[in-house]
C-alpha cells in the first residue's frame, strides 16, 4: 500500500517543491527541512522544518504532527503534538495554509501498471508487424499517456531513501441516486431526532424576540442560563419594591384612614419570588398575571403619590397667599394697626403657631393629600 500526499492549493507552494509525495511502508517526514523526504515550502513559511512524520504499522499508514504551529484534520479537529492519527483515504490535513489531501493506493496495482509497460516494450518489435496488435498497442499507448498526464512531471529524489513514483490512477466512486434532502421547516434550528430541541428552542427564540438560528447549542444554553438569571434578578428586584411600596402605605394609611385598597395582593403576606416560583410550576397564566399586576401597583402607587404631592402643593401655597393670611389676620385681630412691621410680626408668629400645631400638617395628609391620592388610585383602577 502507497500514500500520496497532493497539495489541493499549490499556490501557496514555492517555485521548485513538489506539488505530491509518495510515501511507502517506510515512511518519512514532510517539512521545510532539506533533509526531509519530501520538502515542502510555503509562500507564508508557516509550515515548520518537520511538520509531520509519515509511519506504517498493521497494514496502516499513520501521521504524527511534530511542528510547532500544529496541523488539522478536515478543517475541524487538531492533531495533538506527538499522537499518531490513522490516515484514511480522501482525509484533508492543513499543513499552515496548505491543504493536503490523503489517497490510499493499492501497491499491486502500481506494480502491475509498471509490469505492464515493461512487458509492452519487450514485445514492441513483434507487435510491430502485426498491423491489428500496433493498431491496439497504439490505442493503448494514448490510454497510458492520457494516465501519465495527470501526474506531476517534477519528482523530487528523497535523500537516503527509495524514489516511490506517482499513482497513475485513482479511485473513482460510482454514483449513486440519493434521496433529496427535506427542507427545514422549524427555522434552521437543529433538531434532536425527535424534533422536540428544534422546537423548543424555536419557541424560546419567539418568546425573546431573538432569532436564535445562527447560534451554536452552547450558546443558546449559554442564553438560557442568562434569561433565568435575569428573571431572577426581576423577581427579586420586585419582591423589593412591592415591600418598600407597602410600608409607604402602611405610613400614609395611619396618617389617614381615607386611603383605599388596591385590593388582595399575594405580595403583602409572602414573598414574591416564591409565589411566582410556585405559580410558574403549577399555574404559568396565573403567575405571568400576577406579575404584570404587581408592575400595574407599583406604578399607579407612583402615579397617586405624585398627584397626592401636587394636591398638597397647591393647598399649601393657597393657605399661605396674601388674600388668606389678611382676612385671618383680621379675623382673629392679630393686629391694630395696618402696618407692614405689623403684618410681618402676625405673620410670624401665625408661621410658629403652626409648626407647633400637628393637627394642620396631619389636615394636609388627611384632606388633600388622601384624596388626592384616592382619587388617582380609583381612576387607575377603573381603566
Amino acid at each position: 500500500m502507497e500514500l500520496v500526499f497532493e497539495v489541493s492549493n499549490p499556490l501557496e507552494l514555492r517555485e521548485g517543491c513538489a506539488r505530491s509525495w509518495t510515501f511507502g511502508p517506510s515512511g518519512g517526514v514532510a517539512g521545510r527541512s532539506h533533509d526531509c523526504e519530501w520538502c515542502i515550502e510555503d509562500q507564508a513559511r508557516h509550515v515548520s522544518r518537520q511538520h509531520v512524520r509519515v509511519s506504517y504499522e498493521s497494514d496502516a499508514f499513520y501521521l504524527t504532527d511534530i511542528s510547532s504551529n500544529g496541523t488539522l484534520v478536515n478543517g475541524v479537529e487538531r492533531i495533538k503534538s506527538g499522537e499518531k492519527r490513522r490516515v484514511r483515504h480522501g482525509d484533508n490535513y492543513l499543513f499552515g495554509r496548505l491543504e493536503v489531501r490523503a489517497r490510499l493506493v493499492e501497491l499491486q496495482r502500481s506494480q502491475n501498471h509498471r509490469q505492464h509497460q515493461t512487458f509492452s516494450a519487450e514485445n514492441q518489435s513483434v507487435d510491430e508487424l502485426d498491423p491489428l496488435a500496433a493498431l491496439q498497442a497504439r490505442g493503448e499507448m494514448h490510454c497510458l499517456i492520457d494516465d501519465l498526464s495527470t501526474s506531476d512531471e517534477g519528482r523530487v529524489r528523497s535523500r537516503g531513501s527509495d524514489v516511490h513514483a506517482h499513482v497513475e490512477r485513482e479511485h473513482l466512486l460510482v454514483p449513486e441516486l440519493i434521496t433529496a434532502p427535506q427542507p427545514d421547516v422549524s427555522g434552521h434550528y437543529p433538531q434532536q431526532p425527535d424534533g422536540r430541541a428544534g422546537l423548543f428552542w424555536q419557541q424560546f427564540g419567539n418568546a425573546l424576540n431573538v432569532d436564535l438560528s445562527g447560534v451554536g447549542s452552547s450558546g443558546r444554553e449559554a442564553l438560557a442560563v442568562d434569561v433565568a438569571r435575569l428573571f431572577k434578578q426581576c423577581l427579586e428586584g420586585l419582591e423589593h419594591s412591592s415591600s418598600t411600596r407597602n410600608e409607604l402605605k402602611s405610613e400614609l394609611q395611619s396618617a389617614s384612614r381615607a386611603l383605599v385598597s388596591d385590593g388582595e395582593s399575594p405580595f403583602e403576606t409572602s414573598a414574591i419570588e416564591s409565589v411566582i416560583k410556585q405559580l410558574l410550576l403549577r399555574q404559568p397564566t396565573q403567575a405571568a398575571q400576577t406579575i404584570a399586576r404587581s408592575f400595574r401597583d407599583s406604578q399607579a402607587h407612583q402615579v397617586a403619590l405624585m398627584a397626592g404631592c401636587r394636591a398638597m402643593a397647591r393647598s399649601t401655597l393657597e393657605h399661605f397667599s396674601p388674600q388668606r393670611l389678611h382676612w385671618q389676620f383680621e379675623h382673629e385681630s392679630r393686629f391694630c394697626f395696618r402696618t407692614s412691621g405689623s403684618r410681618w410680626r402676625a405673620y410670624v408668629q401665625h408661621h410658629r403657631t403652626l409648626s407647633q400645631d400637628d393637627t394642620w400638617s396631619a389636615g394636609l395628609w388627611g384632606r388633600d393629600f388622601a384624596d388626592a391620592y384616592d382619587q388617582q388610585i380609583r381612576l387607575i383602577n377603573a381603566l
